[in-house]
This record gives structure tokens, sequence and C-alpha cells, in this order.
């Protein structure tokens, strides 16, 4: 059982209670909520116990800094021939101050947890953190739509997004969350955030084939008896990959709570190498090395990019009119028609360079599963491989 008040002004406090087995409940509403200890004094202070471990506050009781956003855009659009129109447009998000939960007690290059501010106060030397207004993301983009209105059947959309998302992050550094807090190093926190995707691409539409009753071709008889009454539709979705980094073990660096990069030797090759799939590597691992040093890695964060993604849905529906007030529609629908794979980045654990066997020479010995990729991207659904599902609806 836990309570928590999350980032609660002006303090934050966790009480975390363990039944005695996992079967059990730790107790009941009706006695009341367990007592909080340490309770806060008259100035709302808490007393930190000895053994606590990770300690959050707020930036500042006086002066609290509140994040914000700016947002911008500027859109023309244009009617053209043949029910359709564009528009075409700039929109933009700059965001400032965001809270982040910065780690207060990191360590120097070299210097161990003996170079940790707090290391001096007892019970102490583990993460520390403060909400503090220091995470930052600008995004923009360039955003085109081309519509089609509904004439002679026919009804569709195109969208196109090409745009660059950059963001500035300090939380809980990690092998996941990619940071650096030592301040002469923070300019590598502000790098390609892994929500930017540069192409994003869907065209959509539905089509009613012009055969049969009331349309130009084989508009009675036999020809409009197979023909008639069919419509098509479907949607088309292609966007780009996210970014990714390649990491290293922090071992010789030895600079508690920041994350630590792969050195980056060969820039030319620093590429997309393969599937992922079948022991192969995504990455080409001949271009990092590990880092042996009290240094940081030269190859920064979110240098390369994951697979993209193409997916087609398609259906088909018939009409048929039963009585003039009933008709019957069966629908045949597919969902990803060519079972394309969707593939998602490489696991963070299978970016390590410090996990693969190098020959003397430098060459590769042993992927040690470098650059493997294990699991698929569902685009949001249960089923992501291809399916058929079949149906008839009757409508009055």
């Amino acid at each position: 059982m836990g309570i928590v008040q999350m980032q609660s002004y002006p303090g934050e406090v966790e009480l975390d209670e363990v039944a005695q087995n996992p079967y059990a409940a730790v107790g009941q509403l009706k006695t009341g909520l367990p007592q909080i200890v340490p309770a806060p004094n008259q100035n709302s202070v808490f007393p930190i116990l000895p053994n606590t471990g990770n300690i959050t506050a707020l930036n500042s009781k006086k002066n609290f800094v509140r994040g914000y956003f700016q947002s911008y855009n500027f859109t023309i659009q244009r009617e053209l021939p043949f029910n359709m129109f564009a528009s075409v447009g700039y929109v933009g998000t700059h965001a400032v101050h965001l809270q982040n939960s910065v780690n207060l007690n990191y360590g120097q290059l070299g210097g161990g947890t003996a170079s940790q501010p707090l290391a001096f106060v007892p019970d102490y030397s583990t993460s520390i953190t403060s909400l503090l207004p220091t995470g930052a993301d600008k995004y923009n983009s360039l955003q085109a739509l081309l519509n089609k209105r509904l004439s002679k059947g026919l009804i569709f959309q195109a969208a196109y997004t090409y745009s660059k998302d950059i963001a500035e992050t300090y939380s809980s550094c990690s092998t996941t969350t990619l940071c650096v807090l030592i301040p002469q190093y923070i300019n590598r926190n502000y790098y390609t955030s892994t929500l930017d995707r540069t192409h994003h691409f869907i065209l959509s539409g539905t089509y009613e084939l012009p055969f049969g009753k009331d349309h130009a071709i084989a508009s009675q008889g036999i020809g409009a008896a197979v023909l008639g009454g069919w419509t098509l539709n479907g949607i088309f979705n292609h966007y780009s990959g996210i970014p990714f980094s390649v990491i290293a073990s922090g071992a010789s660096c030895n600079c508690p709570g920041n994350s630590q990069s792969a050195n980056l030797i060969n820039p030319t090759a620093a590429r997309i190498y393969g599937s992922g799939l079948n022991g192969q590597s995504y990455v080409n691992a001949a271009a990092y090395a590990p880092v042996t040093g009290p240094v940081l890695g030269t190859g920064g964060f979110d240098q390369l990019r994951g697979p993209g993604n193409n997916n087609l849905d398609l259906s088909i529906f018939r009409n048929f009119r039963l009585t003039e007030r009933f008709s019957l529609q069966a629908r045949a629908e597919s969902f990803n028609l060519s079972n394309t794979p969707h593939f998602s980045n490489p696991a963070s654990g299978n970016l390590n360079i410090s996990n693969v066997g190098f020959n003397p020479d430098g060459s590769v010995k042993s992927l040690n599963g470098f650059g493997a990729i294990t699991t698929t991207n569902p685009l949001g659904r249960l089923l992501d491989q291809r399916n058929f599902r079949f149906g008839f609806r009757v409508i009055f």
C-alpha cells in the first residue's frame, strides 16, 4: 500500500506499507490512514530520517518557477479544381522551464561516490533529487494537407508532416533516460528527443465504384447485378523511426548519477548496418568502442534512428438492396494487408558497446546480442500481424 501526494507544494512525503505476505491486505480503510512519520513541523518542514533512500524536494519554497508553452503556427489554404483544397503551414511549440526531477547528488568524472556533493552526510550518498525548472523542448514542423470532398463516389485525404523535436532533460540519468548532470557538460542534454519522427505520411479514402444502378457504367442488367454496389476503403500510413543511442559501461567514468555514451571512432560508418534480426546487428558495432577512462563517450545521445514502418489497411463493402427500406451490406476488412512487420528500436540492453567482444585489431569478434531487435511496434493495436474480418450489416 502506498500513500503519495506527488509533486505537491511545498513538499512531498511518501509512505509505503508492506503486508505480511503477497496475499494479505495491509489494513482496512475503516481503521483510518496510517500515521506518516515523520510529520511536518509548523513551518511545513519534513525531518529526514536516516536510511531514507531517495529524497525529492521542490526547487524553491518562496520563488517557485512555473513552466510554460509557446505555440505558433502559420497556414495557407487554397481551393483547387475537382472539389479539392490544400493547405500548407508551419507549426511550432517551445516549452520553457519544464519541471524535471534532477539528482543533486551526482558525481564528477573519475570521482566516484566521494565526489558526490552530499557524500559527507551519513546515509545520504544515494540519489537526492529536486524538482527544478530545467526542462525545455522545441518542436518545428512543416504540415501539408490535401483534401478531396465527396464527389462522383470518391473522397480522400492525404496528410504529410516533416518535423524536428529537440528536448533538454536532466531527469534521472540512467541507461534508458540519458543525460549528464556535471555542469560543464550539460550541453550534452540538448538532443533529438525520442518522440521525434522526421516524416509522417497518411493517405485515407473511400471510393464507390462507378458501376450499377444510377452510375455511368453497367447501370442495368447483369452488369449492374454483378458489378454494382461495391465500395473500397483504405488507410496507408508511413512514418520514420525514432532516435536511439549507443551506450557504454560507466565503470571507467566512475561518475555516479550520469549516463555514459559509447566512443564514436568512425563517424562515416556510424549508420544502419543490418536488419537487427536473426543474429544481425542493426548498428555497425565497428564504428564504436567502449570508454576506458574517466571521461564521457564521444558518441553523444540519439545519433541513430530506428526502423520506420509502413502499414496498409484495406476493406471492400458491397450493398445489396432487399426492399425499398432495407439493404444488406457485406464487409471484408484487412488490417496490415501486406503482413509487414513493424519493428521497434533495439532495446537499451542490446545497445551497450561494452558487451561486444573485440579482437586486438579492433574488429568485432562476437556481438553478444548487440544491436538486436527483439520486439515489434504494434501501432497501438492488439494484433499487429495481418488479419481479416468479415461481417454483415443490415441497413434500414
